[in-house]
């Protein structure tokens, strides 16, 4: 088992802020259980549903004497939807685990600013409150869903690497400042 390191800095002890720090990592069958659950899954599948769609549509001709169909085009309509209902979405969990063990023994803080990465003590990535929009609730996770310019992204956050109540209050703060998805 991993060890769970939850500490409080002395600033926020002062302005009376909670802070949640905590270190791990996330794993592949949370990853894609936190993409699920914020839908970045079901909206892949609508895009390539709808882009398969218009490409068969393409290979469709009606005419006075009847119709015809194009088999190339129908072949590529198939090949699409292929691509980006199976095979992407194992391609984004991929590329997400690696990132994620890029910044391996990171610490994860949550505080009054948002939430953030840190290694060796100076900031990976910061992400403010206002920056995200909501989040969802797993049994094993919190997956909080945010946009920074015109990218949407996901942060998994799991259950496991806190203690009960340490979950619990991360819920509660989730709760006060996101709407839940």
């Amino acid at each position: 088992m991993e060890d769970i390191n939850i500490r409080q800095p002395q600033q926020a002890r002062l302005t009376g802020e909670a802070v949640l720090r905590f270190t791990g990592s996330v794993e592949k069958s949370e990853l894609r259980e936190g993409l699920k659950a914020a839908g970045t899954f079901r909206r892949l599948r609508w895009l390539a549903a709808a882009g398969a769609l218009f490409i068969a549509l393409l290979g469709v001709r009606v005419d006075a004497e009847g119709g015809s169909v194009n088999i190339g085009l129908m072949a590529a309509a198939a090949v699409y939807a292929i691509v980006f209902a199976l095979l992407a979405p194992r391609r984004i969990v991929t590329h997400a685990l690696r990132a994620q063990r890029a910044h391996e023994g990171a610490d994860c803080v949550v505080d009054g600013t948002g939430i953030a990465a840190l290694l060796d003590g100076a900031d990976i990535k910061r992400l403010g409150w206002d920056e995200m929009s909501r989040y969802h609730e797993t049994p094993n996770l919190y997956a909080v869903v945010g946009r920074t310019g015109l990218r949407n992204w996901v942060m998994i956050l799991p259950k496991r690497l806190l203690t009960a109540p340490d979950a619990e209050l991360l819920g509660a703060v989730l709760d006060s400042r996101l709407r839940r998805g």
